[in-house]
Parts: C-alpha cells; structure tokens; sequence
C-alpha cells in the first residue's frame, strides 16, 4: 500500500492503523460513513477544523449485509479512492473466505464425528443418528453402501510430498477426488475417519442401481488409487462392503469392508481392491473362512504326508494340480514334469494320506489345508 490507512470499530474507535499513535483514539468520520453506509472523500478544507482527521478516503465494511467497520486510507482523496474501494472488496472477501472454511470445517468435524458414530458402535441410538442426518441434511433411510481407503501412515509423511501442501487442503482435495471417482450424488458422504482411512457412505437408489455400483467398483478405485498418487500417496487399500437400507445398519457393512482389508495385508492380495463380488478374491479367501478347529482335525490324519522328507515337493506338485484344473497334462507342464513322473507324485500322495487324487472332493480337502497352511508353497 502507498498510503497509510486505520481501520475503525461501529463505534468510530480506530482498532488498527499503520500510524501506531492513531490507534485506540476516536475517529468521529468512521460514524458518518456507517450512517451513510458509501465511500466518503475528505478534502483538506474538510478536515482543517476536525480532529484527529487527516485527508483521503473512508469506506464502509459489511459482512452478512451489516456494516461493522470502516476502512480509511490516508492522503490525496482522488488519488486514494480506487485504492480504498479495492482494499474495502480485499477485506470483505477476507472476511467471506474465512467464515466459509471456518463452517466448512465445522462441517467437516461433525461429519466425521457422524462416521465414527454410526461405523465404529455396533449399538446407535435412532433418534441421534436422525437428529445428525437432520442437521446435515442427509436422509436417513437411503440405501448405502460403505467404501473404506486405507492410506496408511501417507498424511503422517505429508512434508515429504513432492508438492506442498497444508493438510486440510490436502484432506479436502482427497474427499473431492474420492467423492468424484465413484461417482456419488448429494446424499452421499465421505470423510476422514481418522488420519489412516477415508469412508464413503455411497447411496444406490435400488437393486439394479447396486448391482451396477459393485460392477464398476474395481474401474473407479482403479482412478482413485491414480489421483490419489498424484499426491505421492501410493500405498492404497480399497474395499466395500454391502448395502444397507438404512444408516443404523452401515457399521456391518463397514466391518465387512475392515475384514477385507485386513485379509488383504495379511495375504498380500494384488490388486489391492477387495470386494465380496469378486470371484477371484472370494477364492482366495476361502481357506481363511474355514474353521481353524476343522483344519486342527484335518491336520492330525496328515501328520504321515507333512513329516514325510518329500513334503514340500510333493504338496507344490499337489497345489498345481488343482490349480490347473486336476489335468495331468497341464500339471505336468507347469511344473516341467514328465507326465508318468507327476502320476508317481500323485499315487506317492495317496498313499501317504488315504486320499483320492482324482476324487474331486479329497482334494478340496487337501488343497485347502494345504492354502491355508503352507504360505510358502504359494
């Protein structure tokens, strides 16, 4: 600014001003502006008999249509009027922009109390969760769906990023990407959870509607997990659980989409996007759902095959197997066999266990104790 300037209270006090002296004293002008609500120059021939008034330019301050300040500028009146006006709009915005964040964040907060409640209770109280969808404006009985993004530590790292940023700028930009990958209406929701998990509380208007939203599940994580490496964030885990008609029932299917992800990193599944819809994943993990009482049973009826010197080539020679398909011939090619050396591996296996190779529900059996058992022959 090429001028000096003071900034008044409604009452005429000046509370601010780059003539330090200035401040805390009367400025009978700041009254005259608030009354007449407009920019008012002061010439010299004004001021001579006025006290503690200098020449330039005073403009009023609004904020939600009220005038709760002045602004003055110091110095010839015409020269310092277009300043005034613009550091008047300057201010204003200001005061516009912070308010704004200030409720966004507001926003924010009680949107993300609002997750913890309904996601992280298995018991809510009805009326509560009515009282916050009324508060928010969400509607209580929409069919939801939840998606949990596991970051990580990635916002705990923030000052390694190649581009900077202030946090909550950051957070906000991820929930606008999130919310815009998966393409969510206005009674959707997403938020924080805590610094490692974004939530998606994603609405589907039925059953068609659901049916679409899982199938193009995999396609949007896909985007999201690129947008979001943008931002030098790149270790994601994405996972859904199923709908509910109703936000008292979201915490089953948040846990659903938890269950994932922990079975996820504890079986290092790639891609790191889970869904129950997925028939690959379901696969995957089907030798985890099995009872580990069961599997201590299966166990005791192969303690023959598991001491047996020959155990680790046999049960990879037995996993290949099955996993093409209990094909000799595929088999034997995967593993670079002859075809008769495979068949004395497989007669050697039922021998050892009482179990038929070409039965296929012995070998269900098998291959599930074995999955879930032995990770390094995977």
């Amino acid at each position: 600014m090429p001028f000096p300037f003071s900034l008044s209270d409604e009452e005429g006090k000046i509370i601010g001003s780059s003539i330090p002296e200035r401040e805390g004293t009367m400025h009978t002008p700041s009254k005259e502006v608030i009354r007449e609500g407009k920019v008012i120059l002061y010439f010299e021939d004004k001021v001579k008999d006025m006290d503690n008034v200098l020449p330039g330019a005073a403009a009023p301050l609004q904020f939600d249509d009220k005038t709760i300040g002045v602004v003055g500028l110091i110095g010839p009146p015409e020269e310092v009027k277009p300043y005034v006006y613009l550091v008047k709009q300057y201010i204003e915005m200001m005061w516009q922009e912070t308010v704004y964040r200030q409720l966004e964040s507001l926003k924010n907060k009680n949107l993300e109390s609002f997750a913890q409640y309904i996601l992280l209770n298995e018991s809510i109280s009805e009326h509560r969760v009515k009282q916050f969808c009324e508060m928010l404006d969400f509607s209580y009985v929409a069919k939801r769906l939840c998606i949990v993004i596991d970051i990580g530590d990635a916002l705990m790292r923030i000052d390694n990023f190649s581009i900077p940023f202030h946090l909550e700028d950051l957070n906000e930009k991820l929930i606008e990407l999130t919310l815009k990958s998966y393409k969510c209406d206005e009674q959707s929701f997403c938020t924080f959870l805590n610094t490692e998990k974004i939530v998606v509380l994603k609405t589907v208007k039925n059953e068609a509607d659901y049916e679409e939203a899982l199938k193009k599940f995999h396609e949007h994580s896909l985007k999201l997990q690129q947008y979001f490496q943008i931002y030098d964030i790149t270790d994601i885990r994405i996972a859904v659980g199923n709908s509910c008609t109703n936000l008292q029932g979201m915490h089953k299917s948040y846990l659903e989409a938890e269950r994932l992800i922990g079975y996820g990193k504890k079986l290092h599944i790639t891609p790191t996007i889970y869904s129950y819809h997925n028939w690959k994943l379901l696969i995957t993990l089907l030798p985890v759902q099995v009872n580990d009482s069961f599997y201590e049973k299966v166990r005791g009826n192969l303690k023959a095959f598991t001491n047996d010197e020959k155990f680790q080539e046999l049960a990879k020679t037995f996993i290949v197997y099955c996993e093409t398909s209990m094909n000799i011939s595929k088999a034997a090619k995967t593993l670079y066999l002859h075809r008769n050396t495979l068949i004395y591996r497989l007669q050697k296996i039922e021998a050892i266990t009482n179990l038929d190779t070409k039965n296929f529900d012995d070998c269900t059996l098998l291959y599930l104790w074995l999955r879930k058992n032995c990770k390094g022959l995977q």
